[in-house]
């Protein structure tokens, strides 16, 4: 069978052009399907964990904004704690110089770029899939990389994730002359703020030229949260500047939610945040995307070796290379936002909790050994008087 392209991908964020990076460095005629013309805003706080960094193994200076020594934790801006290295922990980028990079990353390898092209279709045909755009152009590949995002048209045409299954975050870019009384202090410090928002917190970003600031949260089922009432609460709360000076952007947070959730289906896969394959408990999303990428293209190689369903071997690879440690992080994050205070307490009181986190973002530690850790601390703290309640949560973690 004569395809026009071995691999197709749709979307060209951070997951999407690492695939295709990877594809064509390995002799596969690949091409990346972009809905806009790049370089695109695109609304992220755009922070980069090290094991990030360490993934990628290749220089990211030029699109770095902001380097990150610190965090900064608060409770409803109150009662602040500070954790600091003297090693980066995390680096800041704006997601359209970023993406761009990346992109030109995979061009340099021999993958081609279709940019302002909308797919309107997926068909999986027995020998092959084919890829409909709106323009009325028709591509068949072999294998499809469903690399488009929360609202993937991908993920629809395979109905493998409810509709509710994530959560929604509003953020702003302001400039630093909107802040003139940002603490110069803290302009290497990560800022994040618990209990002024359900299910989330409140983040502020320093980066080049400015401040990105944003809430997010995760939905409880059966409800919906109202993230720009907290979103102007945050500002409020802030003291930075003017609420009607800024522009809100809104996005879902597609969060990993079960670790029985599909990623793919025969040659069909799904990286990213297509897969709901983000953090749960702080969002963190660029990690799985990149790393699902280098997983998929090696369930398709091995596909090709083996004559096995790429979307099998990609499963297992998932499953142990990013849901074991998700699955941690879901169990934590629903213990967190139902006692958020009590949580906020602990690590507080206990700074190498700080340190082990920091471990858990650099891929040092696992979630699984950071939450160990927190729930014998919170016994200590409390003097082993629990409620039932909280006893109860805590075996489900």
């Amino acid at each position: 069978m004569n395809f026009d392209y071995d691999v197709i991908v749709v979307g060209a964020g951070p997951g999407g052009s690492t695939a295709a990076r990877f594809c064509a460095h390995a002799g596969l005629k690949t091409l990346i399907i972009e809905k806009e013309h790049l370089p695109r805003y695109k609304p992220c706080g755009g922070c980069l964990s090290v094991k990030t960094l360490h993934l990628l193994n290749f220089d990211l200076t030029p699109v770095i904004e902001n380097t990150v020594y610190g965090a900064k934790f608060t409770y409803l801006l109150k009662d602040p704690f500070f954790i600091d290295s003297k090693d980066p922990i995390a680096y800041m980028v704006m997601r359209d110089r970023f993406d761009q990079f990346l992109v030109e990353k995979a061009l340099e390898k021999g993958a081609e770029i279709l940019e302002g092209e909308n797919v309107l279709g997926i068909s999986k045909r027995e020998e092959g899939i084919d890829v409909e755009l709106e323009s009325g152009k028709l591509f068949r590949c072999e294998y499809l990389i469903g690399a488009d995002g929360p609202s993937s048209l991908v993920a629809k045409a395979l109905s493998l994730f409810p509709s509710n299954a994530g959560g929604f975050a509003v953020e702003s870019e302001v400039p630093f002359e909107g802040v003139p009384f940002f603490p110069k202090s803290e302009l290497h410090l990560l800022h994040l703020d618990f209990g002024g928002v359900p299910n989330g917190y409140g983040w502020v970003f320093p980066k080049r030229e400015g401040l990105s600031i944003g809430i997010g949260g995760m939905f409880r089922e059966g409800e919906r949260m109202k993230p720009r009432k907290y979103f102007k609460e945050f500002l409020r709360r802030l003291n930075y500047l003017e609420e009607e000076k800024i522009k809100m952007i809104g996005h879902p947070l597609p969060a990993f939610y079960d670790e029985g959730q599909r990623v793919g289906q025969g040659k069909v896969l799904l990286i990213g945040d297509a897969a709901h394959l983000m953090d749960p408990l702080q969002g963190e999303g660029i990690y799985y995307a990149i790393r699902s990428a280098m997983l998929a293209t090696d369930a398709i190689l091995q596909s090709r070796e083996t004559g096995s369903l790429p979307s099998d071997l990609y499963q297992t690879a998932v499953h142990v290379h990013i849901f074991e440690n998700l699955k941690w992080a879901l169990y934590f994050s629903r213990f967190v936002f139902r006692f958020t205070k009590l949580a906020y307490k602990t690590l507080k009181h206990y700074p190498e909790l700080g340190k082990l986190y920091l471990q858990v973002l650099e891929g040092k530690e696992t979630y699984q050994s950071f939450v160990d850790q927190v729930k014998q601390r919170m016994k200590d703290l409390l003097g082993g008087r629990l409620s039932q309640k909280i006893l109860r949560a805590m075996a489900r973690i």
